[in-house]
């Protein structure tokens, strides 16, 4: 808000910004004379209307064919994740996830700059 009013203190209220005299009376002709020079006809652009059309029309068959490809991904992953979770864990397995936990929670301490003594604090105090 300060900024603002210092500005308007600075530059005043008036727009700098003017349009030439006519400017809007010749703007059509001289689009219209651009595209003619780059040979864009009227019935390009209706073509491309009826290849937009067709475009529509396979949309909902595109979100069938994308919906069905990720039903089939999931259930896929699904029945290979449930085969190798069946087994139980065994004792090296639990240990070495427990060592990687600690691992971890070693690199995040080191990363927030954290010592024993201000986890002691916030593991004490009631949040």
């Amino acid at each position: 808000m300060m900024e603002e009013k210092y500005l308007i203190e600075k530059v005043g209220k008036e727009n700098p910004f003017r349009v030439p005299e006519g400017y809007f009376d010749t703007l059509s002709s001289q689009i219209m004379a651009k595209v003619e020079a780059e040979g864009v006809a009227p019935r390009d652009i209706k073509a491309g209307k009826e290849k937009r059309a067709k475009v529509l029309w396979l949309r909902p068959v595109l979100y069938a064919a994308a919906s069905v490809c990720a039903l089939f991904i999931s259930v896929v992953a699904y029945q290979s994740h449930s085969d190798q979770g069946t087994a139980a864990p065994t004792q090296t397995v639990v240990a070495n996830n427990q060592m990687l936990m600690d691992d971890y929670f070693d690199e995040a301490a080191d990363y927030v700059m954290l010592d024993n003594q201000d986890i002691y604090a916030c593991l004490s105090s009631d949040y």
